[in-house]
């Protein structure tokens, strides 16, 4: 509309008010700019579309039409509280529900006007079902930000029941997913929304930002992208590509990103927030620092950029203001590690390390694991004079991750670590070189150079510090660290007694003491060392842990236990001596022990992966395998790529008797075991196999495992397992013997001649056993299964010799002793007595031995207690037809044929057609039945 139309209409409109006229004249000039604003937006030219709306409400602020449009483009580009006012005249005005009411709804929930939405909006039955579904969709939306989460699934299901694609329902469902942490759910079920609605913009938005917390850039930036594309105006994608371009550190990207924030919303405080992070991670820690006293000035409460003003004060070495402001977000938002760290840095960097230890030492504890967190407090301590305690955290931190500890060190240096490992220690050398009183840099540069093994830079670096604190024992220490790891003992006691002259104190140059003497084989000196710790500290866990290693070494278990125990005294929180204690009690099968032990501790310890293996087994060992499963199911979860974890799942699962859960458990656990070093997780599956007569899928498994460990014998033990279920008893032995061939060990060889004889070759096994023994003389096992083969095969002397040899030199066995009465019994009366007696002492319990015992005191003039002992072994086994002969045979022999007679009846009852019934039906006989 042309400048002189506007003027003529004016005048003319002034004369129609003159003479009163009713015909609407402002209406169609109204209608003319709302026309030109439906152009403008169709082209999106929003701002002017803007404009001319305006300009019909200046002609007809009646204009009902302009102002639901002009709230809708409020809407659109963010300005809720604009919108609302907009939509809320146009209720004023009459305008039917339809045309502002979710309009209206929309702006106030923007405005996060939660309650005013489920007060004032309800979904009448007259409205249209889109529209009802829309607004029962917001009303979710309002109980879902004001966390009443059940009131809004009601919502939203009451939306998708009115309309069963809903987007805005769908993405409400998503939302309670993600709550509840359902994060897979929550990706499918926005997959889904988009999948019929791809146009949807806030979906593809917060599909977005789900794919950009769970790090899957990739997928994020094409979310972004379509919404961007889709929404050119909305700056929430390019905010989500600028944050994903950020993570990606693609600054060209962002640069481009910012440059299109700038246009749309260039007095936003994100915006501000934005350009101050990208101009941090290109080291413009100016602009940075301008961006960001922007962004405080309208937002002083804003933590993200207090933070990040923080991170960037210290960046610029203006560590007082580094301090108050990371001071102010950590009182405001504790918890948050990354802060305690940057500000415990800051105040080293002030030379305060008093404080720097306050803010650090909350953080740490006997299970900590953050290596640069130790660092930072060691660093801490040394600064303030306690040169132990500050040694001892920083060897924590070398030892848990030394790239961790010295590289990632962005709250220590300011910048973000590239990962590049030589770069970050050319930073470190760097900052020595240029003379900067930087103790952690000192001293974790030399750790580092030990834990790559570069011992004659570790000790250069070491010997220069040496020269620069030479009031200090840190440097003496590191530098007996480097002799020791090239085993050069006797410079390295030097330096470390050298480091106790500088400080008696100095506990850790005597733990180094003992140390090395260990290492040397020293173990009188290594423990005189620890005795001197402990005269200066008696509960020096580290100490008593090292008194308990030197008893395990000497064989002592009782000493090491007692050992062990102490330190846990000393420190019930202390995990090491918990976990070596715990693993003593499973090695010996005191599993409720080991589960007593751990029963006892909380998170964070309770929830470490060294802990949940130990409890996982413990439950494992007593029989809990439902709480073993669970317990070991966690520890997988924890970590992934850690082959143990599935192969103990496996076990329990296995155990539980889920052989399919079993299965695909080791099968992971060799998925993981791709360099072919863990053969037990091959072993367990194909046990697994045999367990469940899967005979031919074990004999696969048992080739796989000789073709990847052609040393070991475990592929031909399961092989000839397979072949023995199979019932192939030849195929089974060929396969135990080429395992003899590898592993011939005693154990081994009396299996295999055990077998043999089973299998119908008793001579073989007796020529193996006595090839053994010309060369294995004092093997007991093998002379037991020599006596017990040749008692098989009737050689009765021969028997007799193997087994007084065995007996010379394996503990007492009832068996043997049984063996051996029963063969003495018509050679040598008292020799059998003596020897049935010994059988019967150690199992008085087990029939057969109770049996022989009352028959070779019967047999041997001693008829009363023989028969009392014989009766003892028929209450044990009522139905062993041998046994109830011998006490029928004895009561025939003491006249008591008619206490005889039952007995003899019942086994030809029971054992009827057998050798047993011959035998008594001839006593029957002599008893005259």
């Amino acid at each position: 509309m042309s400048f002189k139309r506007r003027i003529k209409d004016f005048v003319f409109a002034g004369v129609v008010l003159a003479t009163f006229s009713l015909t609407p004249v402002w209406a169609t000039d109204a209608d003319d700019y709302v026309a030109e604003a439906r152009d403008y937006v169709a082209k999106g030219e929003l701002k002017a579309a803007v404009i001319q709306l305006k300009n019909a409400l200046k002609d007809d602020p009646a204009h009902v039409q302009a102002r639901v449009m002009l709230g809708t483009l409020y809407l659109r580009g963010s300005d809720a509280p604009a919108a609302l006012k907009e939509f809320g005249r146009a209720r004023e005005l009459g305008a039917d529900q339809k045309d502002w009411l979710l309009g209206y709804t929309r702006a106030l929930v923007m405005q996060r006007e939660f309650s005013r939405v489920l007060d004032e909006v309800t979904p009448h039955e007259t409205l249209s079902v889109e529209l009802r579904a829309d607004l029962h969709a917001l009303r979710g939306n309002a109980h879902l930000a004001l966390r009443q989460a059940d009131q809004a699934e009601i919502e939203y299901d009451a939306a998708l029941a009115l309309v069963g694609d809903s987007p805005m329902a769908g993405l409400g469902k998503a939302q309670i997913m993600l709550r509840k942490q359902q994060n897979e759910a929550a990706r499918t079920q926005l997959d889904q929304v988009l999948a019929a609605h791809p146009e949807h913009v806030e979906t593809r938005l917060f599909r977005g930002d789900l794919h950009r917390r769970l790090r899957d850039l990739a997928a994020a930036e094409d979310d972004y992208r379509r919404a961007a594309e889709a929404a050119p105006d909305n700056p929430r994608a390019h905010i989500g590509l600028a944050l994903v371009h950020l993570a990606q550190r693609n600054l060209d990207a962002v640069k481009q990103d910012l440059e299109v924030l700038h246009r749309l919303s260039p007095d936003a405080p994100v915006v501000n927030y934005l350009q101050a992070l990208a101009s941090f991670h290109e080291g413009d820690h100016d602009r940075a620092s301008d961006e960001l006293q922007k962004l405080l000035r309208v937002a002083p409460a804003n933590l993200q950029a207090q933070l990040l003003y923080g991170m960037v004060s210290y960046a610029r070495s203006e560590f007082t203001i580094a301090d108050d402001y990371l001071t102010r977000v950590l009182a405001s938002a504790p918890g948050n590690p990354q802060v305690n760290k940057l500000l415990g840095a800051t105040r080293l960097k002030l030379r305060q390390p008093d404080r720097a230890i306050e803010v650090l030492s909350t953080l740490v504890d006997e299970n900590t694991q953050d290596a640069q967190l130790l660092a930072l407090l060691g660093t801490a301590y040394i600064q303030s004079g306690d040169n132990s305690k500050g040694a001892e955290y920083i060897e924590r931190a070398v030892e848990l991750d030394p790239e961790q500890a010295l590289l990632r060190t962005q709250l220590a240096v300011g910048k973000i670590a590239s990962g590049d490992t030589g770069g970050a220690i050319s930073q470190l050398e760097s900052a020595v070189a240029l003379g900067q009183d930087v103790i952690q840099a000192d001293v974790l540069l030399v750790l580092s150079y030990l834990n790559k093994r570069e011992f004659e830079k570790a000790i250069a670096a070491s010997e220069t510090l040496e020269q620069r604190m030479t009031d200090s024992p840190i440097p003496f220490n590191l530098t007996g660290l480097a002799f020791l790891a090239q085993r050069k003992f006797e410079p390295a006691r030097e330096r470390f007694e050298l480091a106790l002259e500088k400080d008696p104190d100095f506990l850790v140059a005597l733990m180094n003491l003992a140390r090395l003497a260990v290492v040397a084989e020293r173990p009188d000196d290594a423990q005189l060392a620890y005795e001197q710790v402990l005269d200066k500290e008696p509960e020096h866990v580290g100490a008593m842990m090292g008194m308990a290693a030197l008893a395990r070494s000497r064989n002592d278990a009782d000493e090491s236990e007692r050992w062990l125990e102490m330190a846990h005294n000393a420190d019930p929180k202390a995990l090491q001596p918990i976990i070596v204690l715990a693993e003593t009690h499973l090695r010996r099968n005191e599993a409720l022990k080991a589960k007593n032990l751990l029963s006892g501790l909380q998170p964070p310890q309770s929830d470490l992966p060294a802990i949940l293996r130990l409890r996982g087994m413990a439950r494992l060992q007593v029989g809990d395998y439902a709480s073993a499963v669970f317990t070991l199911r966690k520890l997988t979860e924890v970590q992934p790529q850690a082959i143990e974890g599935w192969f103990q799942l496996a076990r329990a699962q296995a155990a539980a008797g889920n052989s399919a859960a079993a299965r695909s458990a080791f099968e992971r656990a060799i998925e993981l075991d791709a360099d072919y070093k863990v053969p037990v997780v091959w072993v367990g599956l194909a046990e697994l196999d045999l367990r469940d007569k899967r005979y031919d899928t074990a004999l696969i498994t048992a080739e796989k495992i000789k073709q990847k460990f052609p040393d070991l014998v475990f592929g031909h033990d399961i092989e000839a397992a397979a072949w023995r279920g199979k019932g192939d008893i030849s195929a089974s032995l060929l396969a135990a013997e080429r395992a003899l061939e590898i592993d011939r060990s005693s154990a081994r060889l009396n299996r295999f001649a055990r077998a043999l004889a089973a299998s119908g070759d008793a001579e073989r096994a007796l020529t193996l056993l006595r090839d053994w023994l010309a060369e294995h003389a004092d093997d007991g096992g093998a002379w037991s299964n020599l006596g017990m083969i040749s008692q098989q095969e009737g050689e009765e002397e021969q028997a007799l010799v193997a087994y007084e040899k065995a007996i010379g030199f394996i503990e007492p066995n009832p068996v043997i002793l049984n063996n051996m009465a029963w063969l003495y019994m018509e050679r040598d009366g008292k020799r059998a007595i003596e020897l049935a007696t010994r059988a019967y002492e150690l199992a008085p319990t087990r029939a057969e031995i109770v049996d022989t015992y009352g028959w070779v005191l019967y047999r041997n003039g001693r008829e009363s207690e023989g028969l009392s002992a014989l009766q003892q072994a028929l209450i044990i086994a009522p139905r062993n037809a041998e046994i109830a002969l011998h006490v029928a045979e004895a009561l025939h022999g003491m006249d008591r044929d008619a206490e005889a007679r039952p007995i003899l009846n019942r086994v030809l009852r029971e054992h009827a057609n057998t050798a047993f019934a011959e035998s008594a039906r001839d006593l029957l006989a002599r008893l005259g039945g």
